[in-house]
């Protein structure tokens, strides 16, 4: 897209924005077949006789806008905001205001990641009237980084990605949205609000809660002094395996969230795509000898065969070693941004969305104490030293689901479907989006 200023929405793109939520809802369906594709077997084998067209940067600025763009300041209106308000507002649910879910996405020309923790509010309602529209357009400049030349390498087999999809997964023409989710930050701060009685978030009374390892005989995880002097509450006793799994059921969540927004955007802009699994993260995270993938840097851990996800150097880090010395320095980068003053939010240019005076207002917000952030470096250093990686029971980084957007072949759903199989968004993408052009016939 040019550099050059935006002068508010073309009209295809004010027409999507328009478009009527319910009918988004109840018209989105999976639309796998597109331009340029083959299906060989089954009961609808067809070869489109078309050259697959890749999405152009508008349609991929408004994919991407409506699953990561800034909308505003978290309200956070709640009893003990703590460090949750000190965070952007995102079109998808995030816990505990922590957005850790990042979205890269592979095309024809090269593969990206979309840097949206980087963007700052500038009013309460980021998109409140028609003027504040264009505003997508600067977001996808700014803030979609390119990180590697080409499509994302990913092979079409076993064990990159599961037979039933191979037919169709990351092919020419097509865009891959892979939102990429890191629970490490997330794991740290749960175990704080858990464990930190003195701040008052999740404890409640009588002292926080007792971590113990229950693939290790229930012993306790770092913390037993902590018991002992009355920090921890042995009468609350929460399994490590529990723990992490209530961590995975929230964070992958927001994966979910942004690819269902992805959806409902393809159906109000006319393009064809679905969301699915059925691939190996492993693979399409780290690679193969023979596959790029998306480059992220592996660790072996002595309690698991499995190479184990930290991150992308530069791109997207876990908060664990080797991304850190240790897991101590880990919990004070994981935190830091929860601590600081209303004031300092507000000289970094973010805005606040209450009335509430500054002082008045981190007075009443209760911090992590020292203790409680002693505790919770003990558990987490207990977890990375018994099992060689962070968290215990699942990986650091996660991917689970793709959003594959693509433009259909209309002539294979004429065929094959009965009317009503795509919606007149579909019927006019062409028209609307790539000036009526007709998509050439293969040679």
């Amino acid at each position: 897209m040019s550099k050059k200023k935006p002068e508010g929405l073309p009209p295809q793109a004010e027409a999507a924005w328009d478009y009527p939520l319910y009918d988004a809802i109840m018209g989105r369906r999976s639309r796998r077949f597109g331009l340029g594709m083959e299906m060989e077997s089954g009961p609808f084998t067809y070869k489109s006789d078309k050259e697959p067209i890749g999405l152009s940067d508008l349609e991929t600025a408004m994919l991407v806008s409506a699953a990561t763009a800034t909308t505003g300041p978290i309200l956070a209106e709640t009893t003990l905001p703590g460090g949750m308000v000190k965070t952007i507002g995102k079109p998808y649910p995030s816990a505990m205001g922590s957005h850790r879910a990042r979205l890269f996405f592979t095309n024809d020309h090269g593969t990206y990641v979309v840097n949206a923790d980087q963007a700052k509010m500038t009013k309460k309602r980021e998109y409140e009237d028609k003027s504040d529209r264009e505003k997508i357009l600067g977001f996808y400049e700014n803030f979609v980084q390119k990180i590697d030349d080409g499509r994302m390498d990913l092979p079409g087999e076993e064990p990159g990605v599961w037979p039933h999809n191979q037919w169709v997964t990351n092919k020419p023409g097509t865009t891959l949205f892979m939102p990429v989710i890191d629970v490490t930050k997330d794991m740290i701060k749960l175990i704080l609000n858990l464990c930190d009685s003195k701040a008052g978030r999740y404890a409640g009374q009588g002292g926080g809660y007792f971590i113990v390892d229950d693939r290790n005989g229930m012993r306790p995880c770092g913390n037993q002094k902590w018991v002992d002097s009355g920090f921890l509450s042995k009468k609350k006793v929460m399994t490590l395996s529990r723990l992490e799994k209530i961590l995975s059921d929230g964070m992958l969540a927001e994966g979910a969230f942004m690819s269902q927004l992805i959806a409902l955007a393809m159906q109000a802009t006319g393009i064809g795509g679905w969301v699915y699994g059925g691939f190996s993260s492993t693979v399409v995270l780290g690679g193969t000898p023979a596959c790029r993938g998306l480059g992220f840097k592996f660790i072996q851990s002595k309690t698991d065969p499995f190479p184990i996800p930290v991150g992308r150097p530069g791109v997207f880090e876990a908060f664990c070693p080797p991304n850190y010395p240790d897991m101590s320095a880990a919990v004070d980068a994981a935190i830091a941004g929860a601590t600081i003053t209303m004031d300092d939010w507000e000289a970094k240019g973010m805005l606040k969305p209450h009335t509430a005076p500054n002082h008045e207002f981190d007075a009443a917000t209760v911090q992590a104490s020292p203790e409680g952030v002693q505790c919770v470096k003990d558990i987490c250093s207990y977890i990375y030293e018994t099992y060689g990686k962070f968290p215990a029971t699942v990986d650091p980084i996660q991917l689970t689901l793709f959003a594959q957007a693509h433009h259909l072949d209309l002539d294979f759903y004429d065929k094959n479907m009965k009317p009503g199989a795509y919606s007149e968004t579909h019927a006019n993408n062409m028209r609307d989006w790539h000036d009526g052009h007709v998509p050439k016939a293969k040679d």
